[in-house]
């Protein structure tokens, strides 16, 4: 089976808002990976980035494919509540 290994990356410069709205609402990290995974995408027109819909909030984030290593890195952006 092929899998392809999700990694978030917590220590870029621009993760620090993402964690900051997490914790203002009281979100943990594994609710954040759920998201991602399980939750309903749409990427943003302006941006270009996704924001990805589950439960009561939704993560607005980057991300980048490295077929090679197989690795779907992610980089948060910021969390809405919705």
């Amino acid at each position: 089976m092929y899998s392809v290994k999700l990694k978030i990356n917590w220590e870029h410069k621009r993760v620090k808002h993402a964690i900051e709205r997490m914790w203002l609402r009281g979100i943990s990290v594994k609710e954040i990976e759920n998201t991602i995974r399980k939750g309903k995408k749409i990427k943003q027109k302006e941006t270009n980035l996704i924001e990805s819909f589950y439960s009561y909030y939704s993560i607005v984030y980057d991300e980048y494919f490295y077929e090679k290593e197989e690795i779907h890195k992610i980089y948060p952006i910021t969390v809405k509540i919705w």
